[in-house]
């Protein structure tokens, strides 16, 4: 089952004016279809005064003023200038989307059968309904002129640059073929996707006070999917009769379902069609839901089209009320579309020129243009003109005889731009022999001619100072590619009323036959918005006369590299920008290649581009490369080191074989020498590691990710430094963070990036993400052994900070070596992007924002060891903090230490039986109590063999009543602290 039916009215509130049209439905029932009743819940708690009861008021009171409806226009029938935009495939007329011209006769047929009640099947209409039948007396026409007033049939084919349309896409299946809508009613027609049959745009209402408010006038019509554009037997789930163009023209001008949108309690504003609970499909003539016959015949429920066939008086009477009344319904019927273009007795006009913009490498141009004899007369005496930059370059006099209708093609002289620039050429057909053109405007052509600049490869281009030697493209004349503060970019923004919009620059002319691989890459910015603005390389290979290579479209990679913003987007920070690559190997054996950048308006903010650079791709045929390592601890005790490394085919060929070799101090340890097994581009693979114990206390070893591509040796290095690191703590454990004590904590990247650094303005440790390039580089930050055989319950806190950009998402994750520390095989904390970020921006903020976490140890404390490491893995983007990173003995996190400086503080205070302690040091070591008595008799003491921040609890049950000093040694403090006993 392909399409399910149907339309459902959605209120849009847009720049302060009420604006309703239909979305599309991809469900069976109507409950599943329809959103319409929480979309206009949302809508209406932020526009209160924007409600469907404001239009429904509007219509009403429309009503009302017309006090002569019935009589003056009883008898006017309104014609309406239609025309059919046919976004097909590419497909041959008459196959596929590309429909015959029968086939849409047929449905405009059907369409003034059905509002004017002259449908055959008239006399199926049940009894109870035949008398509030209606006949709107509206006439749908072909328009007859185009909006440029040349004669046409109203049918408007164009090869669609998207397979199909959903209705959230609708902006950019009518920006494909779009006449005004103030003066013609545009129906388009394609394949739309997510099971729509069609959807319209519900009339605009001129409220008090809100005639001034814009509303998307470029998305106003009727759109069709193409299987149920008039006659089809074979369309999918039932047989189509044009009744979806019935439907959706129903609710262009103005009529609503005729179950409400709800049930038995909700009003379609249309006294003669009773109330219904839901809507109908098939054709149960039966059915009665809100204690009366349902009017399943309606052309406004969902019914089988053969089950279709009445409209009410009163939805006449709407239909009427909005088409006399608003705005852009009411021009409509005064359209110029409705007349036949003017005819004159002489008038000559120019029609087709070479091509509005024609670019070049040699800087020769044949120029040429047509003419058509649009007059009655025929003209047998008259001369076309050239003017190149506005000069007068040539004139062609001409005394053949054209007769009406006839045209003919006007070929100039050869010419030859010798300098790199952008000529003008301007052409006009006059008249002569003594009679004069009666109608001028059609009698004038511009095009644009590019003599291209070549450049040599590699090419680098930074958009500071000047776009030379490119060229821009701008075709409309308006709102086009400038430049920026060292950028170009197109001030989309100030122009969101011109949707569809291209705008296109044009690169220099390369040969790239003189470069082996070739990659092109382009560095761009642009914010977040509801639909990006499309963006597409074309390569041409005639020198720019044509682009019908596509290269690059941002239809697959998102182009938004800042958050959403409500003004002006300007890049300041670097993470505004980012970089796409593009393979352009299958393009170097072309001699002349230019490239046109096309960005399109969708009504976003401003994208921008700074550098374009085509150069030698650094990527091989062949090449392996070390990804990570995984289950690795580089601190050893008597054991050796084992561990999983992951390799990845970085090439562009699928590998064979590879060998991985481990030195240490540039002798071969191991050597792996992989031949069975085949890895695809970008595929990855894991290797088991096993090493000996290391001779040396301290060392590194590198590891090579060899591969042979051309006879060329390629290595790949990856660094693991080790060390006999066998010192055991007891918890209570943090991080000192001072920079000459690390407390045997231990950090690496295995890239030899700067890894995990201590931040003084922060007083934390840092990943320096942001300025690690390479692609999933990581930095390790090993605990020391604890020793956790005599510890029941064992916690793990730490403050963690990491400002989410855009587009970038570092990776942190905690791993604990279970096997006594020999390597970290669990992993218990994992946060990436949005989930590890405690705040969102591309800038840099001045004030980190900190969450404090919790992971519980103690299933793992049935070990005797265990080391925990904190891995981030970088994606160039903002930095990873941490700070008070602590174990402690517990099984949940402790409550926040008061503020205040004391080591320690005691509470109950006073208490009765129990007291406890909760500790604060700043850094672990042994500590004595004593708790003596007023005069310094010690009455209880006991020592700790570690303390930090613990909770300590005793039982006091057996003092007396009265006050007492709890006192704390420790190798560096002293510390006292007065409580009270109370039975």
């Amino acid at each position: 089952m392909k399409k399910l039916y149907h339309s459902y009215i959605v209120l849009i509130i847009r720049s302060g004016i009420l604006l309703f049209f239909s979305l599309l439905s991809s469900s069976v029932t109507a409950q599943e279809r329809c959103a319409v009743p929480q979309i206009l819940e949302e809508r209406e708690r932020k526009y209160p005064e924007l409600s469907t009861e404001q239009f429904e008021n509007w219509i009403a009171n429309k009503k009302t003023l017309q006090t002569t409806f019935s009589s003056r226009k009883k008898a006017d029938t309104l014609k309406i200038p239609v025309v059919f935009h046919i976004i097909h495939n590419g497909e041959p007329i008459g196959i596929g989307g590309n429909l015959s011209k029968s086939r849409i006769d047929r449905q405009l047929e059907i369409l003034n059968e059905d509002f004017n009640r002259t449908n055959s099947d008239s006399t199926e209409t049940l009894d109870e309904f035949k008398d509030i039948a209606a006949a709107f007396q509206i006439e749908f026409i072909y328009a007859k002129q185009s909006p440029d007033g040349q004669e046409t049939d109203g049918i408007v084919r164009i090869p669609g640059s998207e397979p199909t349309y959903s209705y959230q896409e609708r902006s950019i299946l009518s920006s494909e073929s779009y006449w005004p809508a103030e003066e013609y009613l545009n129906i388009w027609v394609a394949d739309l996707a997510g099971g729509s049959l069609g959807w319209a745009e519900f009339p605009v209402s001129n409220l008090v006070g809100l005639e001034e408010a814009s509303n998307n006038r470029l998305i106003d019509g009727v759109s069709l999917d193409y299987e149920f554009l008039g006659d089809n037997p074979n369309s999918p789930t039932f047989e189509s009769r044009g009744r979806t163009a019935t439907h959706e023209m129903g609710h262009f001008f103005g009529l609503r379902h005729i179950w409400g949108d709800g049930g038995c309690s909700v009003d379609d504003f249309c006294d003669d069609t009773p109330e219904a609970n839901s809507s109908s499909t098939g054709c149960n003539l039966t059915k009665t839901t809100c204690g009366s016959l349902d009017m399943v015949q309606n052309f406004m429920d969902y019914t089988n089209d053969e089950c279709m066939n009445i409209f009410t008086l009163d939805q006449k009477e709407r239909v009427r009320t909005v088409v006399e009344n608003s705005p852009r319904r009411l021009s409509l019927t005064t359209s110029k579309g409705l007349e036949s273009p003017p005819v004159f007795n002489r008038d000559l006009g120019l029609t087709e020129l070479n091509s509005q913009f024609t670019g070049s490498c040699s800087g020769n141009f044949n120029p040429q243009i047509t003419i058509k004899n649009q007059g009655i007369f025929p003209v047998e005496e008259y001369s076309v003109q050239m003017f190149i930059n506005g000069i007068l370059e040539e004139t062609v006099e001409l005394t053949e005889t054209l007769e009406s209708n006839e045209q003919k093609t006007v070929y100039f002289s050869l010419l030859n731009f010798e300098e790199t620039a952008q000529y003008s050429i301007f052409y006009q057909v006059n008249l002569t022999g003594g009679f004069e053109d009666e109608r001028m405007e059609n009698n004038q052509k511009l095009e644009y001619y590019q003599r291209l600049e070549e450049e040599r490869l590699p090419y680098e281009k930074k958009f500071q100072r000047n776009i030379n030697p490119w060229f821009i493209r701008n075709a409309d004349q308006k709102e086009t590619w400038q430049l920026y503060e060292n950028a170009i970019g197109i001030p989309f923004y100030e122009n969101r009323e011109n949707f569809g919009q291209k705008e296109e620059i044009i690169s220099p002319v390369f040969d790239f036959t003189t470069i082996d691989v070739p990659e092109l890459s382009f560095v761009f910015a642009q914010a977040e918005d509801s639909i990006p603005n499309r963006v597409s390389i074309y390569a041409s290979y005639d020198c720019g006369r044509t682009f019908n290579d596509l290269v690059f479209s941002n239809t697959i990679t998102d182009l938004s590299t800042a958050y959403e913003v409500d003004s002006v987007f300007t890049p300041q920070v670097r993470l505004d920008w980012d970089t796409v690559k593009i393979d352009l190997n299958r393009l170097k054996d072309e001699e002349s290649v230019c490239f046109n950048i096309v960005a399109e308006n969708r009504l976003s903010n401003n994208f921008y581009i700074s550098e374009f650079k085509v150069k030698e791709s650094n990527k091989k045929d062949k090449e392996i490369e070390i990804v990570k390592w995984e289950d690795i601890n580089p601190l050893f005790c008597d054991e050796g080191l084992e561990g999983i490394l992951t390799l990845k085919n970085i090439g562009r060929e699928f590998i064979g074989n590879y060998t991985v070799q481990i030195l240490n101090q540039n002798d071969l340890i191991k050597e792996y020498i992989i031949n069975d097994e085949v890895l695809t581009s970008g595929q990855n693979t894991q290797l088991s590691i096993l090493l000996p114990k290391p001779d040396q206390n301290i060392g590194e070893y590198e590891i090579r990710a060899i591969t042979n591509d051309a006879e060329e040796e390629i290595i790949n290095t990856f660094y693991l430094p080790f060390e006999n690191n066998c010192f055991e703590e007891l918890p209570p454990l943090r991080l000192s963070l001072r920079e000459s004590d690390n407390d045997n904590w231990f950090d690496f990247n295995p890239n030899k990036d700067a890894g995990w650094t201590y931040s003084t303005d922060y007083r934390a440790v840092t990943s320096n993400s942001s300025n690690i390039t390479k692609e999933s580089s990581e930095d390790w930050l090993i605990s020391p052994l604890l020793d956790v055989s005599n510890t029941n319950y064992l916690g793990l806190i730490f403050d963690v900070s990491y400002r989410k950009p855009f587009r970038q998402a570092e990776k942190f994750e905690i791993y604990i070596s279970d096997s006594d520390g020999k390597s970290f095989n669990s992993l218990i904390y994992s946060k990436e992007g949005d989930s590890l970020a405690t705040s969102f921006g591309n800038n840099v903020s001045n004030q980190l924002i900190w969450r404090n976490e919790f992971v519980d140890l103690s299933p793992f404390v049935f070990k005797e060891k265990i080391r925990l490491a904190f891995k981030v893995t970088h994606d160039n983007g903002q930095n990873v903090f941490l700070k008070n990173i602590t174990f402690f003995v517990g099984q949940s996190p402790p409550p926040p230490y008061p503020n205040t400086r004391k080591p320690f503080v005691i509470y109950p205070n006073p208490a009765k039986n129990d007291l406890n302690l909760h500790l604060n040091l700043d850094i672990a070591e042994q500590g004595f109590f004593q708790i003596l008595d007023m005069r310094g008799k010690v009455m209880l003491e006991f020592t700790e063999p570690k303390i930090l921040n613990q909770f300590i609890s005793f039982n006091v049950s057996q003092l007396a009543e009265g006050m007492y000093i709890l006192r704390l040694n420790t190798k560096r403090i002293t510390a006292t602290e007065r409580f009270m006993i109370q039975k």
